[in-house]
């Protein structure tokens, strides 16, 4: 039969120049095509082709079990992500239904703030998804926390140098990202005085750097700076100073502490009391403050000691909610060693060492009400490894993150080391000594009002 339908064919083909072959359709096209098209049903009459809501149908077929070609995306409609398999999603994306909007959500809150900026520019509801300030705010809280190391990148001689280069380190990709160059205006000494946020204050300016924005804090210039806060009851930005006071008051203070609303121009006074142990390290120019200050459980802690000779610390805590302070007492360590404030697994920690870092001793405050602290574990540096990048003197050595990860800057070299003493990474630097920033940066797109206030002046 094959053979016989074959012959028919090409005689059918070859006879009279310009016949069409026996079974083809009016105006040409092979049986095949012709048995497709027979072989299609007619749409019931009142039936659409698209599903309803919630409902998951199976793609239509041409007739041979074939699925037909994917659907052209229209313009503005925002690709598909890959489904996974043997889900409710990889069901909706076979059978040509949009991802429901809760599920993109959910992929842009896993992207870096670069990335969502990105996304933002591909289609509306993208853009609508990744603006709201619901999504802005649940997709900063996502974001790590990255140690700022700043870098002397002058070509002016060493005795001059001044850092003008802020990168940010993250350490679980060991990638260094370049944050910003600091202005000749702002090379005049170490200009980030606080941090909050993802905002950062350098010099006599708050700035977003993830956003590219900055306004000025207020119209005076405002000196020693000790925190940026944020007030829950108003939402507001708040700094927090001090200044030396001849005022005469209930207790006696050589200095006073002030709030400044960020984008204001009225300070107001914060009474502090101390005792007359605390007269010796507030005395004269102020206190000295180390660190930066830890946020714990809405308050503000500040680690006290005197510029010199000190004998004597404490912690400084600032209720960011009522305003206003009481003291803290501090682990039972030599107050001459090297100590710094950190926030571990929500609670408030020190980390201490002395003047040659071999290791790090973390001390925690187990019992926030009753001031129990507990010694922790110790971190012992590979001594002999750090050795290699730098042969003669000491470096210098922070503790930069919750999980116990350190900084080590030495000669033109930044080493990062675990909670174990292991070396993870190192980034080479083309100045003499990185300098590890006591603040954090945490990537954040929210939008304030004082940016817009700022750029209309």
């Amino acid at each position: 039969m094959l053979l016989r339908s074959g012959r028919r064919l090409a005689a059918g083909g070859g006879g009279g120049g310009g016949g069409a072959p026996r079974g083809s359709p009016p105006g040409g096209g092979s049986p095949l095509n012709s048995s497709r098209r027979s072989s299609r049903r007619p749409r019931p009459s009142g039936s659409s082709p698209t599903s309803s809501p919630g409902q998951i149908r199976s793609p239509p077929d041409d007739g041979d079990g074939q699925p037909p070609p994917p659907r052209r995306r229209r313009r503005g409609e925002p690709p598909s992500p890959s489904p996974v398999p043997g889900t409710a999603t990889s069901e909706a994306a076979v059978a040509g239904l949009p991802i429901p909007e809760e599920i993109q959500e959910e992929i842009l809150l896993r992207l870096p703030a670069n990335s969502v900026l990105h996304c933002r520019a591909v289609c509306r509801s993208w853009r609508h998804i990744a603006s709201t300030h619901a999504f802005l705010l649940r997709h900063h809280r996502r974001q790590p926390e990255f140690p700022l190391v700043t870098s002397f990148r002058n070509p002016a001689p060493a005795d001059q140098w001044m850092p003008n280069c802020l990168d940010a380190i993250l350490l679980r990709s060991a990638e260094r990202r370049p944050i910003f160059s600091f202005p000749r205006p702002f090379c005049g000494g170490f200009p980030i005085t606080a941090s909050c946020d993802g905002l950062l204050i350098v010099g006599g300016y708050i700035c977003n750097p993830t956003t590219r924005q900055r306004a000025p804090i207020s119209r005076w210039t405002i000196d020693n700076i000790v925190g940026l806060y944020r007030h829950e009851p108003s939402g507001e930005y708040r700094v927090l100073y001090f200044a030396s006071s001849d005022t005469p008051s209930e207790v006696y203070c050589p200095i006073c502490y002030c709030v400044l609303a960020v984008g204001s121009n009225k300070p107001r006074q914060i009474p502090c009391s101390v005792t007359p142990m605390d007269e010796e390290i507030i005395g004269a120019p102020g206190p000295m403050i180390f660190g930066r200050p830890v946020l714990i459980h809405g308050n503000l802690h500040l680690h006290w000691k005197k510029r010199r000779g000190t004998r004597y610390n404490r912690i400084l805590v600032f209720n960011t909610v009522a305003e206003s302070f009481r003291q803290l007492r501090p682990p039972a360590v030599n107050p001459r060693n090297y100590t710094r404030l950190l926030a571990m697994d929500g609670m408030l920690a020190m980390s201490v060492s002395k003047e040659r870092v071999m290791d790090m001793s973390i001390f925690m405050l187990e019992d926030y009400d009753h001031e129990v602290w507990v010694f922790r574990y110790k971190i012992k540096l590979p001594t002999m490894e750090i050795r290699r990048f730098q042969d003669q003197g000491d470096w210098w050595a922070e503790v930069v993150s919750e999980e116990g990860d350190i900084l080590v800057s030495c000669f033109g070299w930044l080493l990062h080391c675990d909670n174990k003493g292991n070396l993870v990474s190192k980034f080479q630097y083309n100045d003499d000594l990185p300098a590890i920033s006591p603040h954090r940066i945490k990537e954040s797109l929210i939008q304030h009002a004082f940016f817009k206030e700022g750029t209309k002046k």
